[in-house]
């Protein structure tokens, strides 16, 4: 079990942290958001009901490193089914925002900071209601950092944004609006962080999450046997996905994946010969290896229609029905002898 007896309540319009140490289920929780991982029992609720409204920043990097900074704004701006004017100005302003390189930079050729950038822009990208963004500032530079939270802060204060972000850097997460302390998949606390600091009498979270850990590990619950005699409830059935794909077909997403794929192989030059390439030697290779004539195959022959065996054929005795007065298995056998076959006469099975 990694997510256990979980109530987590995020406010529209503010920043909700989630801390915790690594392996604690943070990650889990968010793909389950998103609809990436099933619950086994419970139920998650979220206002925005389609993809669209959502931007989401995963732990691992979502971006293909044969694509520019411009075409990876482009396919995923299509994806989301934006205007080309809004995707460049978007575009232009994250660039300037993110302190990224120019737009025509691969991300494949962007240091690790730099792609965990692009990806968060990707995230921002569409203004959606809902940000999730799973470890945003990890190796980005502290200035950048801190301006990545003042422009949380006002689009959350200004446009009533909501987002919901993980960070391993305790004391940075005191700029959001709720904090949620997380371990062995337990939410131990969720308050605002000054009123998290007053009611542990602490003067840093830091000192609050050792407090409340040490707790938990008095209490016994991150026991191995504590573990194994709760008996959690499992659905009958697998709980609905909070956020949708949305519709079947979109000509826009339909574009953006030719897109895509067009820009692969365009780059992967490789990879577009040998795919030039397969069919001929697809062909060359079935002509070489099948429908061929065999070649020295031993064959054995038995007639029943000539009394005294193929020897008859020598002397045309009218034996049976015939054309010219030459039975059908002669006839037969000259077409055989004609092939590169080696024959054997039989008189009897």
């Amino acid at each position: 079990v990694i997510l256990r007896g979980l109530n987590m309540n995020v406010r529209e319009g503010t920043i909700y942290a989630l801390l915790g140490p690594s392996g604690c289920g943070k990650t889990t929780l968010l793909r389950s958001v998103m609809g990436r991982s099933d619950l086994d029992s419970g139920e998650i609720y979220v206002k925005a009901k389609k993809l669209c409204n959502v931007g989401y920043m995963p732990q691992e990097l979502a971006l293909y490193n044969n694509m520019t900074i411009a075409e990876t704004f482009n396919f995923y701006g299509q994806l989301f089914e934006m205007s080309a004017d809004k995707i460049k100005s978007r575009g232009i302003d994250l660039l300037k925002f993110l302190d990224l390189p120019k737009q025509s930079r691969l991300v494949g050729s962007l240091s690790g900071g730099q792609q965990r950038r692009v990806s968060l822009a990707v995230a921002l990208l569409h203004d959606p209601q809902l940000f999730i963004l799973d470890e945003p500032t990890v190796g980005v530079d502290p200035v950048l950092s801190h301006s990545i939270w003042q422009r949380l802060l006002e689009m959350t204060e200004m446009y009533k944004k909501t987002i919901i972000i993980t960070t391993h850097y305790i004391e940075e997460a005191r700029q959001a609006h709720t904090i949620g302390l997380m371990r062995s998949g337990i939410l131990l606390a969720e308050e605002g962080p000054l009123e998290l600091m007053h009611q542990q009498n602490c003067a840093t979270l830091e000192e609050v999450f050792l407090k409340l850990s040490r707790k938990q590990e008095d209490s016994g619950e991150t026991s191995d046997n504590k573990r194994l005699s709760i008996k959690y409830p499992h659905a009958d059935k697998t709980p609905p996905r909070p956020i949708t794909a949305g519709s079947f077909w979109s000509t826009k997403r339909f574009m953006a994946q030719l897109f895509k794929n067009v820009v692969f192989h365009i780059r992967n030059t490789p990879m577009l010969l040998f795919i030039m390439c397969l069919p001929a030697m697809q062909v060359y290779l079935v002509n070489t290896a099948i429908g061929h004539e065999p070649k020295n195959l031993m064959m054995g022959i038995i007639s029943k229609e000539l009394p005294n065996g193929f020897s008859d054929c020598n002397f045309h005795p009218n034996l049976t029905c015939s054309e010219n007065g030459r039975p059908y298995s002669c006839r037969y056998m000259d077409q055989l002898r004609k092939s590169t076959l080696i024959l054997h006469e039989f008189h009897n099975v």
